[in-house]
């Protein structure tokens, strides 16, 4: 098998670019929207800001038009134009792109539904890794729409070493509020809670690669099996670790 894409196909009539570039531009506008969400919830969270948190909430509406909006326009895209090619499977694409940037504007979402009027009283260190966490996604999600917007592959295929990054983040994070889970009698809502919320940056990022893995389909053809074979399992802390010589299932 080769390892350089396929060429570009270009495209067959004219006005597609526009077009599809106003598609992009509606993915880009309802992708920055829901990482504002993801910004704001975890803030919210964070300190324990419940007016912040009711904000948040008040985009779960907004959120819904922006993706019905998407849909709308690229099956419309679909039924009256009848693309092939590179068109055809960037609008495809972009419909499932939509799913996950709900995805993330939901998980934002649900970030400011777990506030609550105490804040942050988490280990120092805990706190370091979900910020450290929070900071990286929040970095993906705005590279993987500069990517799309962009036709951006190489940007892309960039996204899929940072997740093993937020990956190791949350792992650490992980195995420390267990341990903290362990020891503490007092706060183990909030503690909880903080589980839940290091699961939702590590969520988030996984959505942001699906988008990078959508906007190389749609430019070259290629899926990630064919470019970026997957790697070995690490275990979480509440995962039972393979045994030596043997790769987790």
């Amino acid at each position: 098998m080769s390892e350089s894409p396929p060429p570009v196909t270009p495209r067959p009539r004219p006005g597609y670019d526009l077009e599809i570039k106003s598609l992009k531009a509606r993915a880009v506008e309802m992708g920055e929207f829901a990482a504002a969400m993801v910004h704001d919830g975890w803030r919210a969270f964070d300190a324990g800001d419940l007016a912040a948190a009711q904000r948040v909430l008040d985009r779960g509406d907004e959120l819904d038009r922006l993706d019905e909006d998407m849909e709308h326009a690229a099956i419309a895209f679909l039924v009256l134009r009848q693309p092939t090619a590179i068109d055809l499977r960037t609008a495809a694409a972009l419909l499932k792109i939509t799913t996950h940037l709900d995805r993330i504007g939901r998980l934002g979402f649900d970030m400011a539904r777990k506030t609550t009027a105490e804040s942050s009283g988490e280990p120092e260190d805990v706190h370091r890794l979900l910020t450290q966490m929070d900071e990286t996604v929040e970095s993906m999600v705005g590279q993987s729409l500069e990517a799309l917007a962009g036709d951006g592959i190489a940007l892309a295929r960039s996204l899929f070493r940072r997740d093993d990054e937020v990956d190791s983040l949350h792992r650490k994070v992980t195995r420390r509020l267990v341990d903290e889970l362990k020891r503490s009698s007092s706060a183990t809502q909030r503690l909880a809670n903080e589980l839940l919320i290091a699961r939702h940056f590590e969520r988030i990022a996984d959505n942001a690669c699906k988008i990078a893995e959508k906007t190389i389909y749609a430019l070259t053809a290629q899926r990630r099996s064919e470019y970026l074979p997957r790697h070995q399992v690490v275990p979480y802390a509440l995962e039972t670790p393979a045994k030596e010589g043997r790769s987790p299932k």
